[in-house]
C-alpha cells in the first residue's frame, strides 16, 4: 500500500512502478479546494496513480471501519508512506504484516516534523538527505533502515532542494523495499541525544529582519522560496524577495534596510553585517521579476528603506 498526498510523493510512486514495485493500492487525500476562487483541484497523487494505471482510493477517514476492512481484503505485506499528511493510528499501522516504512526528507534524527527541507536551509546546513524508517506512533522516531545523503548547494532554495529530494526518495524507497523483500533489512535506533524538530513554517517566519547579517538573510530567502516567501516592505509596498546574494560591505556604515544602490545589476540593501543584493523580487499580487525590471517600473526615493 502506498500513502501520499503532495507532489513530493509523485516521484516516489513513479520510481516504485518503474522498479517493478507497483503498490496494490494508492491511498491519498480527497480532492480539495485551493486558491482564492476555492476551485476543487485533482489531487496530484490521484493524477499520478491514474497515469500509471494504479488503483487509487481517497478516503475521508483512512481509519474508518469500512476502509480498514477494504485494506484487510488486500492482505498487504508492506505500507509505504511519504508526505501523506495524516498520522496513522495503531489499527492501520498494524495492518501490513511487515508494518509501514516512511521516506522523510532529512537525515534523522535531525529535523523531525513538518518542514525539514526549509529548516535545513534556514539553519545553514551543508548536507541533508532522505531517511527510510519504520513508522511508529511517535513522530518520526522509528528505527532507520537506510539514508541517502546529498550536499546542499550554496544557491539552492527550498523549492529546488525539494525537487531533488523527491527524486532521491524514490531511489531510496526502491532500495529499501528490495532489502526488506530479500530479508536483508537491518534497522538502527535513532540517537535521541541528536534529535531536533522542524516545526511547520508560518507566513510570519518569512518576514525579513534587515538588522540580521546578510548571510542570515540569504538563508532565510532561500528557505522561504517559493513558499511562504521572504517578505519585506518598501514604503506601502509589500514585496517578496525571491533571490539574491551576499556582498561584502567595506565601510559598513549603512542603516539596516537602507538601499545602497539600485539598478539593472540589482538592489543593494544594507544589513546588520554586509550587503544583500536582491536580484529577483515579486510585488504583492504581481509577478516574479528581476530587480532591474522592478527598479524601472517603480519610483524609488533616494532615502528609501526596506522595513
Amino acid at each position: 500500500m502506498f500513502f501520499g498526498s503532495s507532489e513530493f510523493a509523485v516521484s516516489a510512486l513513479q520510481a516504485l512502478k518503474a522498479g517493478g514495485l507497483a503498490p496494490l493500492l494508492v491511498v491519498t487525500k480527497p480532492d480539495a479546494p485551493r486558491g482564492r476562487g476555492r476551485k476543487i483541484y485533482d489531487n496530484e497523487i490521484k493524477l499520478a496513480a491514474q497515469a500509471l494505471g494504479l488503483a487509487c482510493a481517497q478516503p475521508e477517514d483512512p481509519h474508518s471501519a469500512e476502509f480498514i476492512d477494504q485494506l484487510h481484503a488486500l492482505k498487504p505485506d508492506l505500507g509505504v508512506v511519504i508526505s501523506y499528511g495524516v498520522i496513522l493510528k495503531p489499527q492501520l499501522l498494524a495492518l501490513p504484516k511487515l508494518g509501514h516504512i516512511n521516506a522523510h526528507a532529512s537525515l534523522l534524527p535531525y529535523f523531525r516534523g513538518a518542514a525539514p527541507i526549509q529548516h535545513a536551509l534556514w539553519q545553514g546546513h551543508s548536507e541533508t538527505g532522505i531517511t527510510i524508517m519504520r513508522i511508529i506512533e511517535a513522530l518520526d522516531a522509528g528505527d532507520i533502515l537506510l539514508q541517502e545523503k546529498t550536499p546542499i548547494d550554496a544557491k539552492e532554495n527550498a523549492g529546488q532542494l525539494r525537487a531533488r529530494l523527491a527524486a532521491l526518495s524514490g531511489k531510496a524507497l526502491v532500495n529499501a523495499i528490495q532489502m526488506i523483500a530479500s530479508g536483508k533489512a537491518k534497522y538502527q535506533q535513532q540517537d535521541d541525544s541528536k534529535v531536533s524538530y522542524a516545526k511547520k513554517i508560518e507566513k510570519i517566519d518569512g518576514v525579513i529582519n534587515w538588522r540580521q547579517s546578510a548571510i542570515k538573510i540569504d538563508l532565510l530567502v532561500r528557505a522561504m522560496t517559493p513558499k511562504p516567501g521572504a517578505q519585506t516592505r518598501l514604503g506601502a509596498k509589500r514585496l517578496i524577495v525571491m533571490e539574491g546574494f551576499v556582498e561584502q560591505d567595506i565601510y559598513g556604515l549603512g542603516i539596516p534596510g537602507a538601499l545602497q544602490s539600485s539598478g539593472e545589476e540589482g538592489i543593494r540593501v544594507c544589513t546588520g553585517k554586509d550587503l544583500f543584493r536582491i536580484t529577483r523580487i515579486k510585488p504583492e499580487n504581481g509577478r516574479n521579476m528581476t530587480a532591474g525590471e522592478f527598479v524601472r517600473g517603480h519610483h524609488i526615493a533616494p532615502d528609501a528603506r526596506f522595513s
